[in-house]
């Protein structure tokens, strides 16, 4: 069950000020300078971060000027699930391991290059991007570990937890060998005290003022394991998984008249393998095939518990349960054909088996209830067929015309029985144009075409709220025409900035959809009462406009060596038309903003590397059929010190949420629909997150 008060910390940390700090701007490597002149390829070597002496892949990534790290989508099928980061010209067979994770296992000393590919180059496979990076490892023989332990602690309730990784590379050869396994970590970084008020909208009184607690992390242990090289006439890559994770969040609000605990336990399962293959056919044609099989199993245990202090009501119980299955099994297929070092095709076809087998169950004060969609197996059998063609008639200009063709039957069966199919084409065009080196126009005209969720096909229940989410099998995704426009402009040394404008005009807007249904009350067996619910649907067509601003700056000019200052910033703007009140509003969830400052400056002659951030927060609402949530937070403050005083050794320390910031949640719940229905009450719940530290070290074995 999602839970929309999580923040992630991993995604807080790395956008507030994991990304920075270059104090040169990189040169080309001798092997990479004619690949950059002919196809405007910039390349990067370890040699052009050495104040900062970055441990991986991923920190020479995140410190690329103008570039911003974007990891695979969790999304059906392997084309759509690209990130912005090739290893080796190609993307890893695996979907479950992040990227992030992938690049984060490469050790900087395996590193040759990295090379940031601008609009369309010929013979690289953009993934759908505008801008790409490949990470080009070396080819001489290795052997390296890594080891690492690191310890969140949070310093008003005094709890540690503890997370540790181990990996090793072996290359011999043209072999590559890769193990590892790691006992991660996960939390709710909003936990905290706080409390939670009851107000009558008519008399703006205060009905109820509650106290209360809030607490969530886990852990999850994986291993993982991979092969890449010289087999049957190509190469050949194997990438495995399997993982186990938990996650438990508990809420607490008390008051002289109540006392209510909600607690949600989660566990999963997870094993994944992934082959791929790549052989020439000859100096002009290369063919590249891949399988790969995934399987997840999953659980969730919800209760809410409410007592009377006074003894005057009884106790209450509640709980929701969730099993589920899923699986996917891809199959694709390329065709490389390379004209000329100015011209260049591509085409073939992927095909996809995808399943959800969820059953989820109800019970209040131990009696079951009857929920719509309760017993759900969807099924989705996906075809796709691409061509594109890469053209690059001179250094200035170069131009990507593509085209996808998709068509899947997705089958509904338990409660309800259902069979649909589709079919959309999706093409593609990327022009850009580099007048000068340091100048870049970047074009894109696309129709994108969303993916359904198959846990909208059944049921939900949020206990806290009393939210009850209906399954809808009559759901279709969203479509959009996206029109978008970026220039690039990089100066001084290192520096560069990208403003990037798209608008997106949508049809079939998913979003919350209020409807009446009819359910069993007396569990006899037959529906006997029409009821208001609201569950994902589609409410129409909608647009949708985007603005974003990335600076990065070194501060060399200015007089301070080894500094930098960065800057990511994004600004949504969502038009569609509520279906209940038929007002226009944004889409439910959207964030209006996504500002990120950081401060990083390397001191080489100390070994240290320090730095601040600053995340200017985010808010989002959802409109319900009987109530608006709204959720707010402000001002998350980052700072660290990295010791590095071998190349084989890091030490790293980091204060965050010094100046504590609030979450906030307001619901405005309606005595029935809110298009005719008066407002009932306003409850509003604030949770003062804590001071929360973290000490990681790092070691590397060669």
């Amino acid at each position: 069950m999602p839970n929309y008060y999580s923040i992630s910390f991993a995604s807080i940390l790395v956008a507030a000020f994991a990304v920075p700090a270059f104090a040169q701007e990189g040169q080309p490597a001798a092997d990479g300078q004619a690949v950059a002149d002919r196809q405007g390829v910039i390349s990067y070597t370890p040699a052009d971060f050495a104040a900062a002496r970055p441990n991986t892949a991923l920190e020479m990534i995140q410190r690329l000027p103008g570039f911003t790290f974007e990891g695979n989508d969790q999304v059906r099928g392997f084309a759509g699930a690209a990130g912005n980061v090739l290893i080796d010209g190609q993307r890893p067979t695996i979907k479950t391991d992040s990227l992030g994770d992938t690049l984060g296992r490469i050790p900087i000393d395996q590193v040759e290059r990295i090379e940031v590919i601008r609009g369309s180059v010929p013979g690289i496979d953009m993934q759908g991007q505008t801008v790409v990076a490949n990470v080009v490892r070396k080819t001489v023989d290795t052997f390296q570990q890594v080891f690492g332990v690191r310890s969140f602690l949070f310093a008003e309730t005094g709890k540690t937890i503890p997370g540790v990784n181990y990996s090793a590379t072996r290359r011999i050869g043209e072999d590559q060998f890769e193990f590892g396994f790691s006992r991660g970590v996960s939390m709710d970084d909003s936990v905290g005290s706080g409390w939670r008020t009851t107000v009558d909208p008519v008399t703006g009184g205060l009905d109820l003022y509650e106290n209360s607690i809030t607490e969530g992390d886990g852990f999850s242990h994986a291993l993982r394991g991979s092969y890449k090289g010289p087999q049957l006439g190509g190469t050949l890559s194997v990438n495995g998984l399997i993982s186990h994770d938990e996650f438990k969040n508990e809420q607490r609000f008390r008051s002289g008249l109540t006392d209510e605990q909600y607690v949600s336990r989660s566990a999963n399962q997870r094993g994944e393998v992934g082959v791929n293959y790549i052989t020439r056919l000859s100096p002009e044609l290369e063919w590249e095939t891949l399988g790969l099989l995934k399987l997840s199993v999953g659980t969730l245990d919800a209760t809410g518990f409410a007592q009377d202090p006074t003894g005057v009501d009884p106790d209450a119980s509640q709980l929701f349960q969730i099993e589920a299955e899923a699986g996917e099994r891809i199959g694709r297929s390329i065709l490389r054909y390379s004209m000329s070092p100015e011209l260049s095709f591509e085409g073939g076809g992927e095909i996809a088996y995808n399943y959800r087998d969820q059953q989820v169950a109800l019970a209040l004060n131990g009696a079951p209830q009857t929920l719509d969609a309760s017993d759900v197996l969807v099924e989705e059998l996906r075809g796709e067929l691409f061509g594109q063609m890469s053209w690059r008639p001179s250094k200035q200009w170069s131009l990507e015309a593509g085209l996808r063709v998709e068509q899947s039957t997705i089958e509904q069966s338990g409660q309800i029985d259902k069979e649909r199919s589709f079919t959309y084409s999706k093409p593609r065009l990327l022009a850009s144009w580099s007048p000068t080196e340091d100048d870049q126009l970047r074009l894109r005209i696309e129709r994108e075409v969303g993916q359904l969720d198959f846990q909208d096909f059944a049921s939900e229940v949020d206990l806290n709220t009393g939210l009850q989410d209906t399954g809808n099998s009559d759901l279709e995704p969203n479509k959009s025409w996206v029109y978008e426009a970026a220039y690039e402009k990089r100066f001084w040394e290192g520096a560069a900035a990208v403003l990037t404008l798209r608008h997106e005009d949508i049809s079939d807007v998913v979003d919350v959809f209020p409807r009446r249904v009819q359910v069993d009350t007396d569990n006899d067996g037959t529906p006997d009462t029409e009821v208001f619910v609201s569950g994902p649907g589609n409410i129409g067509n909608g647009t949708n406009d985007v603005v974003s601003f990335n600076l990065t700056l070194p501060l060399n000019k200015i007089g301070i060596k080894g500094a930098e200052l960065k800057i990511e910033s994004l600004w949504e703007n969502s038009e569609v038309t509520d279906p209940l009140t038929g007002e226009k509003r944004r889409i439910s969830g959207q964030r209006p903003e996504d500002i990120n400052f950081s401060y990083r400056h390397d001191l080489p002659e100390y070994n240290l590397t320090v730095g601040l951030g600053w995340f200017q927060g985010w808010r989002e609402s959802y409109y319900q059929g009987a109530s608006v949530e709204s959720l707010r937070l402000r001002d998350f403050f980052s700072s660290f010190i990295e010791w590095k005083p071998d190349p084989d050794f890091t030490l790293r320390a980091e204060l965050n949420n010094f100046d504590p910031y609030s979450f906030n949640i307001e619901r405005r719940v309606y005595t029935g629909p809110r298009d005719t229905d008066p407002l009932d009450f306003i409850e509003t719940e604030r949770r003062n997150s804590q001071v929360l530290g973290l000490l990681s070290a790092r070691w590397t074995f060669n």
